[in-house]
């Protein structure tokens, strides 16, 4: 397996780009999508906890490499010509890829014409129990980036920018109780600011607890 590639981050804790916040707890990930195409090797596997951030790291990527976004789980052999036009592949949660053969198919077809591969996974690929020795050798051979869940730190920063960003008001004290009351996750955040600011329109009135607990309880 290769080493992980290790990158200094910025001497400060936090900042944004593409209204994406870049942390230490991506940093790594995140300068690599954005260093692109100019790789040194042509697979990479960005691993870490569900609802960590991958999502918002790939879908980045996506639109810089043009090409579509996979998940595992629908990938089948009605959409292999779809998947083989790509520019890149790029495949989410390859954790529940069930068709191990019909998986080593698609890789083999990229690596055989020297296109990128961009795959994520909750667990770091070369650990994820495939039976297939080929299909885990592949995998091995993949550059590793780890990124873990915002600190809370950070994670303060992300719901309060979220909240700036839709001219939505609300007291330190109410941002403090809807942190202790969300999943620590970006997906999380997003849910509950749209959830509020949908609320807030409906009842046309000044957010109060009431309308932050029912938009933290229609988080699904």
């Amino acid at each position: 397996m290769k080493d992980q590639i290790v990158f200094k981050f910025p001497d400060k804790s936090f900042y944004y780009e593409e209204d994406f916040c870049v942390g230490e707890n991506n940093y790594e990930a995140y300068k690599l999508i954005k260093e692109w195409p100019n790789w040194s090797f042509k697979g990479i596997n960005i691993y870490g906890p569900k609802k960590s951030g991958k999502s918002y790291l790939t879908k980045i990527f996506s639109d810089k490499a043009k090409s579509k976004i996979f998940d595992s789980k629908n990938i089948n052999k009605n959409n292999l010509d779809l998947i083989l036009s790509q520019n890149v592949l790029i495949i989410e949660d390859i954790d529940f890829f069930s068709d191990e053969v019909f998986f080593q198919t698609i890789l083999n077809d990229f690596i055989s014409k020297n296109k990128f591969i961009y795959l994520t996974s909750n667990k770091l690929s070369g650990s994820i129990s495939f039976k297939l020795k080929d299909l885990v050798s592949r995998l091995n051979s993949l550059v590793t980036v780890a990124i873990t869940n915002p600190s809370d730190e950070l994670f303060n920063q992300i719901l309060t920018k979220m909240l700036s960003d839709k001219q939505i008001n609300i007291t330190k004290k109410e941002v403090d109780f809807v942190l202790k009351n969300i999943e620590r996750s970006y997906e999380a955040a997003s849910k509950f600011v749209k959830n509020l600011d949908e609320l807030s329109l409906l009842y046309k009135k000044k957010i109060n607890t009431k309308i932050i607990n029912q938009a933290i309880n229609n988080i699904s």
